[in-house]
């Protein structure tokens, strides 16, 4: 009987050290989903703390480009208004008898006055009174004027494109002629120039 109670020692110690590894591989695992559920349930918590904050920062960002587009709108409805009353201003300056129209004896008699004031100008350099007559009725209105005033400003933008396109030209030309060597005197290089 020696050998048979050694062996059931040995299994009595095998099991008792199983079920030991059992119980304290649960309780391991246990303390594991524990820390595992407390540490998702807190990242959770964070991330819908976040989202909120998040939210709320969305919610007061388009509350803020709501406010501003509607200031911008504002200013430039004041720009446009005060644009317009400038306009009119101006053009009552020729209309003599208030009736808001420009016979072509006002406008005249108003071209004679602001050149006398500007000896620099000739009366070639200012529109014409059928420059503004758009409806050749003999009057000019608001609306006409403020349409040929539009006009001029876009013809001074397209010709002031144009003088800049020139002088890019004439620059690039002249880089040519410097860096190229093609003339010795400076008739030479004033010659190409021009061309």
């Amino acid at each position: 009987g020696g050998g048979i109670g050694i062996i059931k020692v040995g299994f009595l110690i095998l099991g008792s050290y199983v079920a030991g590894g059992k119980i304290h591989s649960n309780r391991a695992v246990k303390k594991v989903k524990e820390k595992f559920h407390k540490e998702q349930k807190a990242l959770y918590t964070q991330y819908y703390n976040d989202v909120y904050k998040l939210t709320n920062q969305n919610a007061e960002i388009s509350e803020l480009v709501g406010e501003l587009r509607e200031d911008l709108k504002t200013t430039k409805d004041k720009a446009e208004i005060d644009a317009i009353q400038r306009d009119y201003e101006e053009f009552k300056q020729p209309d003599i008898d208030g009736d808001d129209r420009i016979s072509s004896a006002e406008f005249n008699m108003y071209v004679k006055n602001y050149l006398s004031n500007y000896p620099g100008l000739e009366e070639k350099d200012y529109p014409t009174f059928e420059d503004f007559d758009h409806d050749g009725d003999g009057y000019v209105g608001f609306k006409e004027y403020a349409q040929q005033m539009a006009l001029q400003v876009q013809q001074a933008e397209a010709d002031q494109f144009l003088e800049n396109q020139n002088k890019d030209k004439k620059v690039d030309k002249l880089g040519d002629l410097l860096g190229g060597g093609k003339g010795d005197s400076f008739e030479d290089i004033y010659g190409q120039y021009l061309r």
